[in-house]
């Protein structure tokens, strides 16, 4: 008998609605469970983050960096340093790179521009490649 496979939980933080939507949906498709959450919601401490996370306890956070970049940039930083968040996996994105950049000097970001002929399918790629690099 086939072992089960594992069903890889992905959460979604992001500033978009439709983007949310968008993701979780072809997230979903290519076999993940997606929990999702609005950035303003996190931030504003509107949404229990310790409860979000012990609720659906993501292995992989998929967290949007909108402009400006330097306060989220540092929120992302505190966010990383919180002991319920420590042991995931995260997946930046964002719509200037570059400008991103230059201006905190991250890297290995996923640029995505959605509605453009990449944006979701990029991300889904880059959660499958950096879970496949896990194992």
């Amino acid at each position: 008998m086939a072992k089960p496979e594992t069903v890889r939980r992905v959460a979604i933080f992001n500033s978009r609605p439709d983007f949310i939507e968008a993701l979780s949906v072809a997230l979903e498709a290519a076999g993940f469970n997606t929990a999702c959450a609005h950035l303003a919601d996190i931030q504003s401490g509107v949404l229990d983050l310790v409860a979000f996370v012990h609720l659906h306890k993501p292995e992989l956070i998929i967290y949007d960096l909108p402009r400006p970049y330097e306060r989220h940039w540092n929120f992302l930083r505190l966010l990383k340093e919180t002991d319920s968040l420590k042991g995931a996996t995260w997946v930046l994105t964002t719509t200037d790179k570059k400008a991103l950049e230059a201006a905190v000097g991250a890297s290995g970001v996923v640029e995505i521009i959605f509605g453009e002929p990449y944006g979701v399918a990029d991300v889904v790629e880059a959660v499958g490649k950096t879970f496949a690099e896990a194992l």
